[in-house]
């Protein structure tokens, strides 16, 4: 197979605008890889047509498939996944019209290979037919649902809702453990994430962690805070994702209340789009504040004392992390959350899993700013030795172009 084919990249979302950590790793995959290849983009509808000339301009075609299911669909497909193989929400995002595109661009000839991002993307590989034996085929997971139903299974407050995502976890377990040995080479975050897969029978597992762009937060300055001033906890990230939006509740419901035993005040941001009005009840300015969508983290992390990770569910490596790493924040998180990065508890990151112990570890570095500048110092050094976008996607592009 010649290695200057086509790299056909196959998305359920459309990478533009970058405004969370899924589309984050989207965009930067997508931007290294058309650096030195061609790289048609296959995907449902894009939200605008500034976002579809944003990804032209880094030369890459697009093509899009759409429309996405409107979000008023999305109970229906739920009930519907109680009696399908698939789980939710795979037969929503499941569009004929971009399968058959995808079967007639590899049929037409000049396709390498065929990068399915996200396993929406990927449930196309067991409908190929023939044209499945013509090209080389790519799942990158982002992170492996199983485990994330797995967890919300186990710990949901709400008994209907563990017991729906019970089901979710048993369609989930089978369906895809099978999508991943369909294709013929598998990208996980993190070597946690490639030992599961291996337990699955899975052996073409490539580790490409999630990274961080150095060059935008190596510039950063951080804002002492003023005498008098509450400390300011932070937290960063998409909250329409469920194990985001579950942390957002354990933080304030759990975690906040410790933390007001050990500090007389603190102040909690919470940066991200797509909060429920459950959420947003909980906001009580200036001690708790919702930001909304936000075009750049960057000034929130230059005020921030912490990060608080307190991630509970989910998989992958948290590019939440490794920026406020690189900016220089010292991070406080828990092991799940934590999970896939290469830092070590108290010297470059503090792991904490309960509310108590979280919050005795966001109090001592508030009140400890030299312990809190030393853990950000080594995070920043891990950071750019092993994160920077550019060293962890050489491997892929690698494997892509010699392959």
């Amino acid at each position: 197979m010649a290695a200057a084919g086509r790299i056909l990249f196959v998305t359920e979302k459309f990478p533009h605008p970058v405004d969370d950590g899924g589309q984050i790793r989207t965009y930067r995959v997508l931007v290294r890889l058309a650096r030195e290849l061609p790289v048609p983009l296959l995907s449902l509808d894009a939200p605008s047509r500034a976002d579809v000339e944003a990804v032209e301009t880094l030369k890459v075609e697009v093509a899009c498939l759409g429309p996405r299911r409107a979000r008023w669909q999305s109970p229906w497909f739920a009930a519907q996944a109680l009696f399908t193989r698939a789980p939710y929400p795979m037969r929503k995002n499941f569009s004929p019209r971009l399968l058959a595109e995808i079967r007639r661009r590899i049929a037409a000839g000049g396709v390498a290979a065929v990068h399915f991002n996200h396993l929406d993307a990927a449930q196309y590989v067991e409908h190929l037919g023939p044209e499945r034996g013509k090209v080389r085929t790519v799942f990158d997971t982002h992170n492996l649902l199983t485990r994330m139903y797995e967890r919300f299974a186990r710990d949901g407050a709400n008994p209907l809702r563990r017991g729906y995502a019970t089901i979710q976890w048993w369609r989930m377990a089978r369906f895809e453990p099978q999508v991943l040995r369909a294709v013929d080479r598998v990208l996980v975050c993190s070597d946690t994430e490639r030992e599961l897969a291996h337990t699955w029978g899975v052996n073409h597992a490539m580790v490409v962690p999630n990274g961080v762009d150095l060059e935008r937060l190596a510039g950063l300055v951080r804002r002492p805070r003023a005498d008098g001033e509450p400390p300011t906890l932070v937290f960063v990230g998409g909250l329409s994702y469920a194990p985001n939006a579950e942390a957002v509740r354990w933080l304030l419901d759990e975690i906040a209340p410790e933390i007001a035993k050990l500090l007389p005040r603190v102040r909690i941001v919470l940066v991200g789009k797509g909060a429920s009005p459950a959420l947003l009840a909980r906001a009580r300015p200036p001690e708790v504040e919702f930001s909304g969508w936000v075009e750049d983290v960057r000034p929130f992390l230059a005020q921030a004392d912490v990060c608080v990770v307190p991630i509970r569910v989910g998989g992958g490596t948290r590019i939440k992390i490794l920026e406020a790493m690189a900016a220089g924040v010292p991070v406080v998180s828990t092991r799940v959350g934590a999970e896939g990065i290469a830092a070590r508890d108290s010297e470059s990151i503090v792991l904490a899993d309960d509310p108590a112990a979280f919050a005795r570890a966001v109090a001592e570095l508030c009140r400890d700013p030299g312990r809190a500048a030393s853990i950000a110092d080594r995070a920043g050094r891990l950071v750019r030795e092993r994160y920077g976008w550019e060293g962890v996607l050489a491997p892929l592009v690698g494997f892509y172009r010699d392959g």
